[in-house]
């Protein structure tokens, strides 16, 4: 047999008690791997922390004194363990067996893949939330099959545009080398889809892992299409595009994409929201230019 995979596995959690459990006892039936798990409480109201430090698969569980976001409580665990792989998983997330080696293998078989990830279902079904991600010319993001039942591509691993941070897996070598998440992220959403894109501008390949399955609640702390959802997710969007877009890519790709989208009918109803985020990356790319700090890539 091969030997086991060193993982470390990093929980963020925040008023996730309904969940940690159920995760956490999941993560200890893993196959083929040895596990670092790290528990990352956000400053939660309720038990997270505390049911994360009695869990027995916990290897260290560590309460912030503040919510510190997706990106600031993810870094804040990678950067505890030691292990060469990192998955990064949610607590409403509960891996098969097999998902965590299905998941890291092809990192350790393949350098020239800097991140996977896996085939989600819903909760006690066999639909189908994420099998790979596209990224359309203006960030606006999407998984492939969501809410239909396995086809042909969502049983082939392949390479894609991005992969979902419900439970996603990078090599550790990287992490430090692209200093982890980008905190200016806060507090959720593009924080992945980043430091993706930030492989991929080295030339890195992501790729979904059919073979890595797992059933996951999605956003049970906020609800998909709510105002808080769309005003953070369409916030960090403007961050995303003004710190990875070239100019030719903004003008050429995303403001024609943007135009034909916002003129449409899938952003009605969401159109002063759109452009309340706009005046927002307006003002967050005039401070990126005052402090010299937008990023210089493809």
């Amino acid at each position: 047999m091969s030997e086991p995979l060193h993982i470390c596995v990093v929980v963020l959690a925040w008023n996730s008690e309904v969940y940690m459990n159920g995760c956490l006892d999941a993560l200890g039936k893993s196959h083929g791997v040895e596990l670092e798990v790290i528990c990352v409480d956000n400053n939660s109201s309720d038990r997270s922390h505390e049911i994360a430090e009695a869990h027995p698969v916990t290897t260290r569980a560590i309460r912030s004194e503040v919510n510190l976001g997706c990106a600031g409580g993810n870094n804040l665990g990678w950067r505890e363990g030691t292990a060469p792989f990192v998955v990064f998983i949610n607590p409403d997330c509960r891996v098969q067996p097999d998902a965590l080696r299905e998941l890291v293998q092809p990192l350790a078989e393949d350098d020239s893949i800097g991140s996977t990830g896996a085939r989600l279902y819903y909760p006690s079904t066999r639909i189908l939330q994420h099998a790979g991600g596209i990224m359309h010319p203006n960030a606006m993001c999407e998984h492939h099959g969501v809410g239909k039942e396995d086809d042909d591509l969502s049983r082939t691993s392949r390479d894609v545009d991005y992969v979902t941070g419900a439970l996603i897996a990078f090599r550790r070598a990287d992490l430090e080398s692209l200093h982890g998440f980008d905190e200016e992220l806060f507090p959720a959403y593009y924080e992945e889809t980043d430091l993706i894109e930030r492989l991929k501008s080295r030339g890195r390949r992501i790729r979904y892992v059919a073979e890595a399955i797992a059933y996951h609640h999605e956003s049970p702390g906020l609800t998909k299409d709510s105002a808080r959802f769309v005003r953070t997710s369409y916030r960090s969007r403007m961050i995303f595009v003004i710190k990875n877009y070239k100019m030719k890519r903004l003008l050429t790709s995303f403001l024609p994409f943007e135009a034909r989208w916002f003129c449409g009918p899938f952003a009605k109803g969401f159109r002063l929201r759109t452009l309340r985020s706009y005046l927002f990356g307006l003002s967050f790319a005039t401070r990126c230019l005052m402090r010299g700090s937008r990023r210089k890539r493809q």
